[in-house]
């Protein structure tokens, strides 16, 4: 089996020639990416596909020192450089760098291989519209103007993404089946569980996959891709016909995963949680759920499991974010308080309840101080950390205290915040403690002066090296007849030209605030760091860090070493380090039993045609 529709001009919708949703186009502005000018505003930002391929070509070691050197420092590049970036490579017949990059399966994961290829294939994917179009329009039957318009349409977002140079030719397809090999069986078991089949129908109608030879590990799992069934001795075929009757007979019976059965949680007994506990190789997938499994039987087996040394390998922010919750969970503390609802219990120290809930607590505290021991941002002093306490950040009230905490805690910086007035923290947290009791104690109230907590050091005349403000950037209030951006224009004219750093609670991803513009027109340029305000994410705390460090002179040395490298001795790609072998696990490959390298299983099957979105477009 070769995989279904290999003719170019076929006419089933799945083969070579078959038709496909139109491309989302992003609206970008690559002007002022330079690789030159700032390489991490080119891997951060939305640098074209030809931008990158340039890149490659007039400057190709400081591209591979740029790419290297961000990931090793945890940067995120954004997903649509990480595809462009492949893409470009195959385009070149790069393959020591496009091995390399597929090496880092935190970062190249299926979902940015099959928007690359489909990148490159949109070339041919304009033809065989064009073909369409052209076979509609001279046919004697009428056809809908809107189903004409469709096509065009397709054929016009196509024609935005189509690269200058490069196809899903036979030796990138070569290569790919070649990648594909390299799945395991639990890989593959795993996609075939949680994640929908039309992407790898997708990849295997431009690729040609062979099930035999590209999937020696699993054989039947490209037939099952195209809908036929999971033989029936394995876990696939066991999971196919869970319901909410027969969950927890099968629980029994079976080690179903537990991300597969977590939508029927509130069926599980605690028999059952006790089992999923038992059987779950990962000790992270139990933290990374534990309101979901949490019982008496449960915490013992955490208990035990920690006592007997098993590693805790979660991030370092998702790691934060487990202890804030269980804390939350062991005192008694609501996990969620609308803006217009009082908490009804502060945090305590020593209580009944917080003796026999989460009694594994005291164990994991030890483990969160290691890290926070380790982590290191090479920021000049002095550092002032200011928090946005007002009501606006009632949902995000929480992570932005822990986020403006941790800061402190590593960097020894000052801790202000503001709410309509200035406010001194009640104390500085310096440990993992500290920085959890701060969260929970610390409660949004009253309108938003951000430029109340900027007056004392301009009032003071005192020389802060860097700003570090933790904000939805709503403003509604001024200080001294100032907002914001006017008193830092004046403290950076009269006092000192301090660096801002903006931790952004936003809409989503993509909003812009209202504070940083402002501070653009003025002529300053904070680095920013955005977080979603409706579900604001721990795990990205890594990612925080990498932009804080990569601001350093360190990060500019890091980069000349390895160009120095690169130009000394032309070193072989395959033989560089690209992201460290300590990369933190991807928050879905952390919570699953089997070794998959699957990044996101909704985000495979989101603008697959397009290959040019940013992963947080969805």
């Amino acid at each position: 089996m070769r995989g279904r529709g290999r003719g170019r001009g076929g006419r089933s919708g799945r083969g070579r020639g078959g038709s496909r949703q139109g491309a989302k186009v992003a609206s970008e502005d690559n002007s002022d990416l330079d690789i030159n000018k700032d390489l991490r505003g080119f891997f951060v930002g939305t640098a074209s596909f030809d931008k990158h391929y340039d890149a490659q070509v007039s400057n190709r070691n400081r591209y591979i020192a740029g790419i290297t050197v961000l990931q090793n420092n945890g940067v995120e590049i954004s997903q649509n450089a990480r595809i462009r970036a492949l893409a470009a490579a195959w385009a070149r017949q790069d393959l020591n760098l496009a091995n390399r990059l597929l090496k880092d399966q935190e970062n190249y994961s299926f979902n940015e291989v099959l928007k690359a290829v489909t990148l490159l294939d949109s070339s041919r994917q304009i033809r065989v519209h064009e073909k369409k179009l052209k076979r509609l329009q001279l046919q004697a039957e009428k056809v809908k103007p809107r189903k004409l318009g469709l096509i065009k349409s397709q054929i016009d977002n196509l024609k935005v993404i189509k690269p200058k140079v490069g196809s899903a030719s036979g030796a990138v397809c070569k290569h790919v089946r070649s990648w594909v090999r390299n799945f395991s069986k639990d890989q593959l078991e795993y996609f075939a569980l949680h994640m929908p089949t039309e992407p790898w129908r997708k990849l295997a109608d431009i690729c040609h996959f062979n099930p035999n030879q590209d999937f020696p590990s699993l054989p039947w799992f490209l037939p099952f891709c195209y809908g036929s069934p999971a033989p029936e001795d394995t876990m696939v075929s066991h999971c196919k016909d869970i319901t909410e009757d027969n969950l927890n007979s099968m629980i029994k019976e079976y080690p179903v995963p537990y991300s597969h059965i977590k939508e029927h949680k509130d069926k599980l007994t605690s028999e059952s949680k006790a089992k999923i506990a038992t059987y779950t190789s990962k000790l992270d997938t139990l933290l990374w759920y534990y309101e979901d499994i949490a019982c008496e039987e449960v915490d013992r087996i955490i208990n035990d499991r920690l006592e007997a040394g098993e590693t805790v390998s979660l991030p370092d922010g998702k790691l934060l974010e487990r202890l804030l919750k269980i804390k939350m969970i062991r005192e008694d503390i609501p996990t969620s308080i609308l803006w217009y609802q009082v908490p009804t219990k502060k945090a305590c120290n020593s209580c009944d309840t917080c003796n026999t809930k989460a009694q594994f607590y005291p164990l994991l505290l030890p483990i969160g101080q290691k890290r926070l021991d380790n982590i290191s941002l090479p920021m000049e002093a002095p550092i002032v950390v200011i928090g946005d306490m007002s009501s606006s950040m009632n949902v995000a009230i929480r992570t932005s205290t822990i986020i403006a905490s941790l800061l402190t805690a590593i960097t020894s910086a000052k801790l202000v915040f503001f709410n309509q007035d200035n406010h001194e923290a009640p104390f500085i947290p310096t440990n993992i403690e500290e920085i959890l009791k701060m969260a929970v104690t610390n409660q949004a109230s009253g309108s938003t002066n951000p430029a109340a907590s900027l007056w004392p050091f301009y009032e003071a005349k005192e020389k802060v090296n860097t700003f570090i403000i933790v904000t939805d950037e709503e403003e509604n209030q001024r200080c001294q007849n100032m907002d914001f951006a006017t008193m830092f224009e004046k403290y950076s004219r009269e006092v000192y030209p301090s660096t801002l750093v903006f931790v952004s609670f936003l809409q989503n991803q993509h909003s812009t605030g209202y504070m940083v513009p402002k501070l653009n027109e003025k002529g300053f340029h904070p680095l920013v760091f955005k977080l979603d305000r409706t579900k604001p994410d721990l795990t990205k705390l890594d990612n925080l860090f990498g932009l804080l460090s990569s601001t350093s002179q360190d990060f500019d040395a890091q980069i000349s070493a390895m160009e120095q490298e690169l130009n000394i001795s032309d070193v072989d790609m395959s033989q560089l380090h690209l992201g460290s072998d300590s990369a933190v696990q991807n928050s879905e490959t952390a919570v699953q039993d089997s070794e998959t390298v699957v990044k996101d299983s909704k985000t495979a099957v989101q603008d697959t045609e397009t290959g040019v979105q940013d992963s947080d477009s969805k």
